[in-house]
């Protein structure tokens, strides 16, 4: 972990995919309001937490700045997942339970290189600006208390990753 003086793992070269990261409380409340506010019933809502949109590479320089540590990063090239991907598909043809893995990687992909901010077809481009921000939570207050607190309560159970 970077807390243990770890490096900071991203894809390509930390800057594919910027977020405006959102809590699960605020995530929950924006949830709420969604079920009791007329407009947002059956709506696309595009939703984002307050602060500035960070790409990875902004959220390790923010945490590492927290610490007072100089920033260690370890950029994994987005070709390894593809590579990694094409060898469950191709496995997956006598191994069909490696067919969910295969999918599983590729959903990782996707967030790992597209932004999820709101897109401006238009420009072609992600706009910050244009996302929604909502709630109280920014991530340098998350990294914050997770710092001095750490990550109980954050736990993800069987939605982990890595076990």
């Amino acid at each position: 972990s970077v807390k243990k003086g770890g490096p900071y793992v991203y894809f390509g070269e930390g800057d594919l995919c910027a977020c405006k990261p959102i809590s699960e409380r605020d995530l929950a409340a924006f949830i709420a309001d969604c079920v009791t506010e007329d407009s947002k019933i059956n709506a696309m809502l595009p939703i984002g937490g307050p602060g500035k949109a960070y790409t990875p590479r902004e959220q390790a320089d923010l945490l590492f700045g927290l610490m007072g540590e100089k920033p260690k990063y370890f950029p994994v090239p987005v070709s390894l997942m593809d590579g990694i991907i094409g060898i469950f598909e191709f496995f997956s043809k006598w191994f069909p339970s490696l067919e969910d893995t295969a999918e599983f990687g590729k959903i990782g992909k996707y967030y790992a290189t597209e932004s999820m901010l709101v897109y401006d077809p238009a420009t072609g481009t992600y706009d910050a600006d244009a996302t929604p921000e909502y709630g109280n939570d920014t991530l340098e207050s998350f990294f914050k208390g997770a710092l001095e607190k750490g990550l109980e309560g954050q736990e993800l159970g069987d939605q982990a990753v890595f076990k």
